[in-house]
């Protein structure tokens, strides 16, 4: 398989993903995170406390856009932000447990889309699926 078809392929699997979420959305989104609001939600989720910079580079967004979506969930009471003791200038960034829990429905869901997409194929299959999957990330 040449590197551009396996690019579409992966391309067309977060597509997939992306839709499902996205037709689901009115049944979870209670909170109008969003896409965006959703990956930092589920990032915090796998990371625990972060500083904001940390996020901000995990989450691929630039600063300014990273400060308005932490604004946004911290006003939705989803996610708290404190200083950090050795560095005024270093935030650290959290999940609060409303925010937990939004972040656990939402990862619920897309684990459902995923479910639905693998359907196919069978348990063996996931497997290799899943352990490929863990050496990459």
């Amino acid at each position: 398989m040449h590197g551009n078809d396996l690019a579409l392929l992966v391309d067309r699997f977060m597509r997939t993903i992306h839709f499902g979420l996205q037709e689901r959305a009115p049944g979870f989104d209670r909170e109008a995170v969003g896409p965006g609001g959703g990956i930092v939600l589920m990032t915090l989720a796998d990371t625990g406390r972060i500083s904001l910079n940390e996020l901000t580079k995990r989450v691929s967004r630039d600063k300014s856009q990273m400060t308005r979506m932490i604004r946004s969930l911290e006003s939705k009471g989803l996610v708290g932000r404190e200083a950090s003791p050795d560095d005024g200038r270093v935030s650290f960034v959290s999940l609060t447990p409303k925010g937990d829990e939004i972040a656990g429905e939402l990862m619920q869901t897309v684990a459902e889309v995923i479910d639905e997409m693998l359907d196919p194929i069978s348990e063996k299959e996931r497997k290799l699926l899943r352990d490929l999957l863990e050496r990459i990330v």
